[in-house]
């Protein structure tokens, strides 16, 4: 062809056409690809310092969470209320263990730090951070990044309730290269974090190593972290430009290989690369803007196999990550790891959403608190991972016996919650008599086939509370109240919140009550009806308060149940009671001593041998002395509570059934066990005197039963003379008394021993009981 033909120059000029061309779109291609390269680092270098945020975020609200568990524990709070340091030490330690925490701290009212766990000797001093105890009190919490001994850490402050804050309790962990690299992880992005203060003690920790901290080969986002103590810690976000271009180059080179083929091969090779690069790069932008915004819902869905394809495969991937790992801290942050069920913190969100929500339609809102009875003894008896499966089913039976309407959660520990709307205060107490008898049915786990009881308390708002937290803490008030009467539920009682302080600090002080030598014991006498001689006495506590003066034992014991002391006190009723009988007898009173023994007394396996010493020490004979236990007590464990009272039989000592008449067992039952007594209980004998005949005729089968089968039958709450010789006609063997006499201290005891043995005819002579005393 003629180098100067038509043709040729037609050839010619395609040729620089098309040279131009292809130059101009690599040029373009060039630009192009470099702004959207810039352009996508830097979403990428925003959205990791999002994502950053994010993460720290949701460490500081799972942490709060975390915290406000340790900070509603029941058990916590007690010795954070008793001062109790060794308790709370260990309480900080354990818990700070589990949640993987740094430090963790227990602050007092006026910000001095009461524990730690970070070994700095804070304690007795001024918390470092008061900003943060600042705004919690404003706030009810408060959570913040700060720079602690020379580190980052992220700390959260919430309040002790009990309750009205009475402590702040903090914990938080330390910003290192744990987190970094979760970010690196998520972000693909390096991270560095600094102490820009220029302090004493500057740190730096990066995912690079520091020679490349701040490289021009990186592209890089300073991001200042917000603190709560005006620190300035700064993070530094850097992005490789030469990873970034490694793309973009094998882009370039593709489309000058094409160019070559041919000019309408080159032009439509170079249109849809134009086309398959810049579409997806815009969607690949929008899909980060959508992150940026924590829109995770819509796919990133690019059908390529280039670069461009795997580029947004990754980043889908990094959506999906991060939306799974929001997901699971959220959910974790918010259910029992155990159950599912939702936990304390969502439930008191749930619950306060369904008060406002009654506060506008005009409905109440029930809550019912439930604690599940002698889970404890469950869990000792069969093992942990026992325990564990019977909160599993009895989460699955409360979801399965209520609607979905209702929020069902664990609480932590054996205690679950139940909130629901209610038209009416009595259909609370249908919804607690329901939870109880689905609980009758034994559940069946494995092998074992057990039966679970609970105590429920019901609060109602607006009726009880108009807020989340008081009604929270109102249907748990109740819900001990049904524990100590061994009620199945109780429905809070205004005035509560103010026993509930004085049960706390009382709990406190029985702790040193015998310390201070505060217990006394006064002895009702019992009389051998056809003989007229008083032959025991029974022993009974009292507690002489510094200030609210003499306390009965229903006022105490039960506290003292709850706490764990009643050992303590019932074995100092045990030393005092045959120390004074003993006493008795080597001064030539003819007497016997009885003494009431706890439900739990029974589980202690020590008590026979402890009793035994005190009885040779004092040189009294075990007939002297008589245990008295009442049916429910024996009924708790019947199998041991009949191996410890065999063990007490064999060492001579009288065994009696108090209060028999009350409880569910039967006298075939009782046979069964050691026993040498039986007291029939005052609720039988009070009104005897005017009893209808069938009442009269109960007495008087059960005395009889009882004689059949050897036992001893006492009769309490005598008070009157009718009921004296009703009684006597019956055959009953002894009774007490007011009118016999009332409980006495034990120098009054023996005054009134002489006085009796003077009178003529004592009991028919006697005047009328005296008043109760108070």
């Amino acid at each position: 062809m003629p180098v100067r033909s038509f043709q040729a120059k037609l050839i010619y000029l395609m040729v620089a056409v098309l040279v131009l061309l292809q130059a101009a779109t690599l040029i373009a291609v060039h630009v192009m690809g470099r702004q959207t390269m810039v352009k996508g680092i830097d979403d990428e270098l925003k959205v990791g310092t999002r994502i950053l945020d994010e993460i720290l975020s949701g460490k500081g609200r799972e942490l709060s969470g975390t915290v406000r568990i340790l900070a509603t524990d029941f058990a916590f709070r007690e010795a954070v209320a008793l001062g109790d340091a060794p308790t709370i030490a260990s309480a900080l330690s354990n818990h700070a263990s589990r949640i993987s925490a740094d430090a963790a701290f227990l602050i007092s009212l006026d910000g001095s730090v009461v524990a730690d766990t970070v070994g700095s000797r804070l304690a007795g001093r001024p918390f470092p951070l008061p900003a943060l105890v600042s705004e919690a009190q404003q706030q009810g919490e408060s959570s913040g990044i700060v720079s602690l001994n020379g580190r980052p850490y992220q700390l959260v402050v919430v309040p002790v309730l009990a309750p009205r804050p009475i402590a702040w309790v903090s914990m938080g962990f330390e910003i290192d290269g744990a987190v970094l690299n979760e970010v690196r992880r998520l972000t693909a992005l390096d991270v560095s974090l600094s102490d820009s203060s220029g302090g004493k003690n500057p740190f730096v920790i990066s995912t690079l190593p520091p020679d490349r901290i701040g490289s021009s080969d990186y592209r890089s986002l300073a991001h200042p972290l917000t603190t709560a103590d005006n620190s300035k810690i700064e993070t530094l976000l850097q992005r490789s430009v030469a990873d970034a271009e490694k793309s973009y180059r094998n882009l370039e080179l593709q489309i000058a290989a094409l160019s070559t083929l041919a000019l309408v091969a080159a032009l439509i090779a170079a249109s849809l690369f134009a086309r398959g690069v810049s579409r997806p790069l815009e969607r690949l932008a929008e899909g980060a803007q959508r992150i940026e915004r924590g829109d995770y819902a819509e796919k990133i869905d690019i059908r390529q196999r280039d670069e461009i394809g795997r580029l947004a495969t990754a980043f889908d991937r990094m959506r999906t990550g991060i939306a799974e790992r929001e997901d699971k801290i959220r959910f974790q942050a918010t259910h029992d790891a155990l159950t599912g069920l939702p936990n304390r913190v969502l439930f008191l969100e749930r619950l306060a959403q369904a008060v406002t929500r009654a506060r506008r339609s005009g409905t109440m809102v029930a809550i019912l608190m439930m604690d599940l009875d002698r889970f404890k003894e469950i869990n000792d008896t069969l093992g942990h991972h026992f325990g564990d499966d019977l909160l599993k089913e009895i989460g699955k039976r409360l979801l399965d016996l209520l609607p979905d309407s209702d929020t069902v959660a664990r609480l932590g520990g054996d205690e679950f919650a139940v909130t629901f709307y209610v038209k009416e205060a009595s259909q609370a107490a249908d919804v607690a008599m329901r939870i109880r008898t689905a609980l009758e049915t034994p559940f069946v786990i494995g092998t074992v086939s057990i039966e679970v009881a609970a105590s429920m308390g019901i609060a109602l708002c607006p009726q009880h509370a108009d807020d989340a937290e008081t009604l929270m803490k109102r249907a748990d008030i109740a819900m001990y109240d049904a524990k100590t009467t061994h009620s199945a539920f109780a429905t809070y009682a205004p005035g509560r919140d103010e026993h509930s302080l004085r049960r706390l600090a009382m709990l406190s002080e029985l702790r040193n009550a015998i310390a201070r030598e505060e217990l006394t014991l006064h002895y009702q006498p019992k009389v051998d009806v056809r003989h007229d001689k008083p032959v025991h006495a029974e022993a009974l506590v009292r507690w002489q308060h510094p200030v609210h003066g003499i306390l009965a034992p229903d006022e105490f014991i039960p506290l003292a149940e709850q706490s764990g002391n009643i050992g303590m006190i019932t074995k100092w009723v045990l030393r005092k009671a045959i120390t004074d009988c003993g006493a008795w007898n080597a001064n030539g009173l003819e007497l016997t001593v009885a003494v009431n023994l706890s439900a739990l007394d029974l589980f202690d396996a020590k008590l026979p041998a402890y009793i035994d010493g005190l009885l040779t020490e004092s040189g009294l004979s075990p007939s002297k002395l008589v245990l008295e236990i009442t049916e429910s007590a024996v009924m708790k464990d019947p199998i041991y509570a009949a191996k410890i009272l065999g063990d007490l039989k064999d060492r001579g000592i009288t065994l009696a059934i108090d209060d028999y008449g009350t409880g569910h067992s039967s006298l075939a039952h009782l046979k069964r066990l050691p026993v040498d007594e039986l007291k029939i209980d005052k609720s039988f004998v009070t009104h005897l005197r005017n009893a209808a005949p069938e009442d009269v005729l109960i007495i008087r089968s059960t005395i009889e039963l009882g004689h059949n089968m050897g036992l001893k039958v006492i009769a309490e709450g005598v008070e009157d003379a009718e009921a004296w010789r009703i009684l006597r006609d019956l055959g009953c063997d002894m009774a007490q008394g007011y009118y016999v006499s009332p409980p006495m201290p034990g120098d009054d005891l023996q005054e009134w021993l002489k006085q009796f043995a003077m009178a003529r005819s004592p009991l028919y002579d006697a005047p009328r009981a005296r008043p109760r005393e108070r």
